[in-house]
Formats: C-alpha cells, sequence, structure tokens
C-alpha cells in the first residue's frame, strides 16, 4: 500500500484524525511518521500528553503493520508496552520497520490459518532526536470478512 493510501485510510478514523498526524515516508517495510505540536495535544506541565504518545505509537506501529497486509486482513492490537525516557516537548517523530520475511509470514499464515500475529517495535523521538518513548505492540491479524469466504 502507498503512503497517500495510508494516509487516507488513517483520514477516515475520527479518532487518529483530529491528532494531526502525518505519514512522511514509508520505504521497504519503514514508517516515518510525525505528531504535530498543538495546544490540544499537551498536558497541564506543557508537553505531549502519555495517552497521546501511546496512541502515536501504536498507530505508527499499525500503519507499519497494516503496510502490506492490510488488503488481506486487519492489524488489531493485542497487547502493547511503552517505556517513557523523557518528556517530549514539540514535534514528535515517529520510526516503525516490520521485516519483509515477516510479512511474508503473516500473508502465509494468514492463508493457511486465517489468523496471524505480529509484533511491531516503534521509537518516538523528539525534533532533537532524542528519544521520548519506545513501544512494543502485539497485533492478531483477522481476514477480512469477503476474505474469509474465499480461503480454501
Amino acid at each position: 500500500m502507498e503512503a497517500s493510501e495510508m494516509s487516507a485510510t488513517l483520514a477516515r478514523i475520527p479518532y487518529t484524525r483530529e491528532l494531526g498526524l502525518t505519514i512522511d515516508r514509508v520505504v521497504g517495510g519503514e514508517v516515518q511518521m510525525t505528531l504535530p505540536d498543538k495546544d490540544a495535544n499537551r498536558n497541564m506541565a506543557g508537553t505531549a500528553h502519555a495517552g497521546l504518545l501511546y496512541t502515536f505509537g501504536e498507530t505508527l506501529a499499525g500503519v507499519a503493520a497494516g503496510l502490506e497486509t492490510l488488503e488481506q486482513a486487519f492489524p488489531f492490537a493485542r497487547s502493547a508496552e511503552i517505556h517513557y525516557r523523557r518528556p517530549a516537548r514539540g514535534v514528535v517523530h515517529g520510526t516503525a520497520r516490520v521485516e519483509p520475511g515477516e510479512i511474508r509470514r503473516v500473508l502465509d499464515e494468514l492463508a493457511r490459518e486465517g489468523r496471524s500475529e505480529l509484533t511491531v517495535h516503534a521509537r518516538l523521538a523528539g525534533d532533537d532526536g532524542e528519544m521520548v518513548a519506545e513501544m512494543n505492540v502485539n497485533y492478531a491479524f483477522r481476514p477480512h470478512p469477503a476474505n474469509r469466504e474465499n480461503r480454501t
């Protein structure tokens, strides 16, 4: 899936649309996104709200997980773990990557078993490049209803 198609998909989700997330780059299974610095994204201390960083990290990891799989199946977050490293001030940049071999494994398992799982690691950094949080998200993939009917 192209970055523009994934951006359009994100724009259809009211919860994340309001955050102003942008997909900056998609290359070889790696996704780079940006969370803008907006008043609505800050906590009372003036830093990015912890829940917002969690949402950004999970969305970033979900985009990486769904790049090559979204046409066949939905990735649903099953569990996630986030480690906050320091307060995030200003714009936050995120990177997540899924290796091509892992995507092939997920698609093969979906075709054979009708389900699969994948863990995606996301890194969030401030404008200065310093890490503010990192996250692992475990996804379960379930085929679209039409794909379930076509499975042999």
